[in-house]
Formats: structure tokens, C-alpha cells, sequence
């Protein structure tokens, strides 16, 4: 055999074996791949069990939607979200960022001027991947307070292309407590934490102590619920929940699904004097726009007398969000019917 046989028959063997080990390194890098959230899911009870679900699973699976029975509504104070109202009275409420085109549309009424250019500066919409992405600024933190207060139950879910990288947390903030939970990713900004830890806290409005409810670690490519319980008096109030990641990296987030019950909005800031319930102040709104005015006093609510702003208060939170309500009022001296829809 000449030396030229030879080295073809080796240069043979050569690239039988690289291909032959291809596949292997190739699952090996897979097997490598780092943990990636691809959704989470935060349930909330009235009598204060709260129910976490987190997805690692490819986003074919973890991306699966139940069905929603009930009547398409359009309601303004939504935007372009498609909102489902249920039997029960509770409204399921959909931001699809393959066809919501406008990040403002995240950004609550309630928040001032300068909060609303502060976060709107680390939010961006990329059409081309259909998703919103938050982009950590030079603090490496984005908070994202959802559009609307929510009361229980009601849950929030929120679908990504992928957490592996920094921190991201989901907070409900009832009253001035705070509950969170914490999902790690690698180069987390939780110094004692690891890649797929997932912890669950709270802490009070009197103290600044945190209180740990809940710590496992989530594996790749599973779907699992982790259960904790807080005092069902400290959620049974108005409640602000919010979207927190701590990263280098911009995070792409594909769907926010919101369901529960949403206070209405009327825009009112009510005071006392005597018995008399005076608006303290107006701000932009459905009150402003239907044309209640700072001074004006409030008589009552859909013919029902108010005597108290703890009165008027309860009356307003009860009425259905995107249906008018009556208001009388007394403006220098004389009364008058005003028709608010609340938003």
C-alpha cells in the first residue's frame, strides 16, 4: 500500500468520526443550556393562598392558553388589550404584543408625568418578534407597574421568550404591604442566590423586616405550582401589581394576561368639611371629562344620599367599570345631575 493510500484511507476516517461525533457535542451544548423561563403565573385567593406557577418548558408548550368563556367587551381604559368579561363579573384582560403596537398603552393613568417618561424610557415594542421589551437603564433595574389597581381574586400571568439572565420578580402591593416573588436566572443581582431559584416574600407597612414564604429551585423543561399563604386582611384591598427585572440584558416579554376585578376610576379626591363631601381636587379622567369640578359637593351616587367619604368611597368602588353612573351635586349653591363613566 503506497503512503498516498494511506493517507486518503486516514483523511476517510477523519471526517467519518467528526460526523459521526457531531450529534454528540451537540447535545452535549443543549444539555448545557442555561434554565429558561419561558412563563409565569401568579393566582391570588381572597382568603390569601396565593398560587405560583412557573414554566420552563419550550414556549410551544409553556405558551398554551385555557380557554376564556364569557362576552368580548371594549372598554377604553384597556387600550388595544382584548377584554373578556366572565360570568362571575370579573374581566380577563389581554396585552398581545404581536398586535399592541404602543408600550404607552402599559403605563398607568395613575402615575405623574415624570414616572411615566422615567419608565416609558426603558420600554420598547419589537414588532418584528412581537413582543415588549424592557430594557434595564443605568440603575440595571426596570418596574413596570401594570396599567390598572386589581382587587382578589385575580391572577397574572406573564409569557416570555426566555428568562435565563439577571432577576425578574412579579409584586402585588395591597395597601403599603408588599408580596413578591423573585425568579432567578445566571448572573442573578441576588448575591445569595442561584440559577432557578424561585423565593416568595412579603413585607408589611409597618416594617421593613421581609418575611420569607416560600424558596425551591425550579428545573429545566417542567411546569410546576409552589403554594404560600399571607393574612387574607393584608390582600382584600385595592392592589397595584407590578412587572421588576434586575439585569444587564433587555428581557422580551410576549403576553400579559390580567385577570380579576378592577376598581373603577373616577378621578376624585374627596375631603369632608361639616357633612358636606367636597371634591378636593379632579384629576384627568372620566370625573374631569364629564365635568365635575374641584369644589363641587357630592350628594349622591345613582339617587343613593352619601353621608360620609367612607360612604361615597365604598358606593364608587362598587359600581361597574364602563357604566354610566349618576352623580348629584351642589355648585355655588344650586344642584345638578352629572353622568360619569368611570375608566
Amino acid at each position: 500500500m503506497t503512503n498516498k493510500s494511506i493517507q486518503q484511507i486516514a483523511l476517510a476516517l477523519f471526517f467519518s468520526l467528526s460526523l459521526f461525533l457531531l450529534p454528540l457535542q451537540e447535545i452535549k451544548a443543549a444539555d448545557d443550556a442555561p434554565l429558561s423561563i419561558t412563563s409565569l403565573q401568579l393566582s391570588v385567593a381572597e382568603d390569601g393562598n396565593f398560587t405560583l406557577t412557573v414554566d420552563s418548558r419550550e414556549i410551544a408548550e409553556s405558551h398554551q392558553r385555557e380557554d376564556v368563556k364569557g362576552k368580548e367587551v371594549k372598554l377604553d381604559a384597556f387600550g388595544d388589550a382584548q377584554v373578556t368579561k366572565l360570568d362571575d363579573g370579573r374581566l380577563n384582560v389581554v396585552y398581545d404584543f404581536e398586535t399592541i403596537k404602543e408600550a404607552s398603552q402599559l403605563l398607568p393613568s395613575f402615575l405623574n408625568e415624570q414616572a411615566k417618561k422615567q419608565i416609558g424610557q426603558s420600554l420598547s415594542i419589537d414588532e418584528d418578534e412581537g413582543v415588549l421589551v424592557l430594557t434595564p437603564g443605568k440603575t440595571k433595574k426596570v418596574n413596570l407597574p401594570l396599567p390598572r389597581l386589581i382587587r382578589p381574586p385575580f391572577s397574572v400571568r406573564v409569557d416570555l421568550l426566555g428568562h435565563s439572565e439577571g432577576m425578574l420578580q412579579l409584586t402585588a402591593r395591597p395597601g403599603g404591604d408588599l408580596i413578591g416573588v423573585s425568579i432567578h436566572g445566571k448572573n442573578t443581582a441576588e448575591k445569595s442566590a442561584s440559577a432557578g431559584d424561585v423565593n416568595a416574600f412579603s413585607r408589611s407597612a409597618n416594617s421593613n423586616q421581609f418575611k420569607s414564604l416560600l424558596k425551591v429551585n425550579q428545573k429545566k423543561s417542567e411546569r410546576q405550582e409552589y403554594q404560600f399563604k399571607v393574612d387574607p386582611d393584608s390582600i382584600n384591598k385595592n392592589t397595584m401589581i407590578a412587572i421588576a427585572y434586575f439585569g444587564d440584558l433587555p428581557i422580551p416579554v410576549k403576553r400579559i394576561e390580567i385577570t380579576g376585578k378592577f376598581p373603577p376610576s373616577f378621578g376624585i379626591n374627596l375631603k369632608q368639611i361639616g357633612n358636606r363631601i367636597i371634591a378636593q381636587q379632579v384629576f384627568e379622567g372620566a370625573a374631569q371629562e364629564a365635568g365635575i369640578r374641584k369644589g363641587d359637593v357630592l350628594l349622591s351616587i345613582d339617587s343613593e344620599k352619601v353621608s360620609s367619604v367612607e360612604d361615597a368611597l365604598k358606593a364608587l368602588s362598587e359600581c361597574e367599570l364602563g357604566k354610566e353612573v349618576v352623580l348629584n351635586i351642589q355648585r355655588y349653591g344650586k344642584e345638578r345631575e352629572i353622568k360619569v363613566t368611570p375608566q
